[in-house]
């Protein structure tokens, strides 16, 4: 799993490539959290390099999603490949941390600074 932080000035774009499975949140969970939530800046999550989802993944995003939600900023997904969205629509994803189809859209979502 390889995570990459960039900074886009109003936000960070985090870039997530490989198998969000255990291992993978095993591998990047402490980096991607403290990339994300210390800063308590808006954050977008490029999920077009994940080619695989499970609970363990889910549960880090929403962990981070919500770590944001009260630091009053937000933390938007966008990018997922069809399988991995599916897996995220399933379990209501949407519903609890915004997510789009690209960039462009996802920082549309962000709330103002």
């Amino acid at each position: 799993m390889q995570l990459q932080v960039t900074d886009l000035g109003e936000a960070s774009k985090v870039t997530l490539e490989g198998r969000l499975d255990t291992p993978g949140v095993g591998e990047i969970e402490t980096r991607f959290t403290a990339s994300i939530v210390p800063p308590g800046r808006n954050a977008l999550v490029d999920l077009s390099g994940v080619t695989f989802l499970s609970s363990m993944g889910i549960r880090m995003l929403l962990t981070v999603g919500r770590a944001l939600k009260g630091r009053n900023a937000t933390m938007v997904l966008f990018g997922a490949q069809p399988a991995v969205f599916q897996s995220l629509e399933h379990v209501g994803m949407p519903d609890i941390i915004p997510m789009a189809e690209g960039e462009a859209q996802a920082l549309a979502l962000l709330k103002p600074a």
